[in-house]
């Protein structure tokens, strides 16, 4: 491993494991993952998920980059 935490690595390490990740896979999981939290935090008797879900779209700002490397080739 050349550098610490490396999506590009762990996307090679995947790979040699027999598991091959795109960024169109990572990007529908992160987004159904999202969708399913906001429908459950509404369900929820739980009032503090609540709180979370007008500032859910935030957290794109530090995954969807993260995705965007996955393959090595940022957009």
């Amino acid at each position: 491993m050349e550098k610490a935490y490396s999506i590009k690595e762990l996307g090679l390490l995947l790979k040699a494991e027999g598991l091959i990740v795109a960024e169109d896979t990572a990007e529908t999981v992160y987004e159904v993952v999202k969708k399913w939290y906001i429908e459950s935090a509404q369900k929820s008797e739980n009032q503090i998920d609540d709180l979370v879900i007008p500032f859910i779209g935030q957290i794109d700002k530090l995954v969807l980059p993260v995705i965007d490397k996955i393959d090595g080739e940022e957009k």
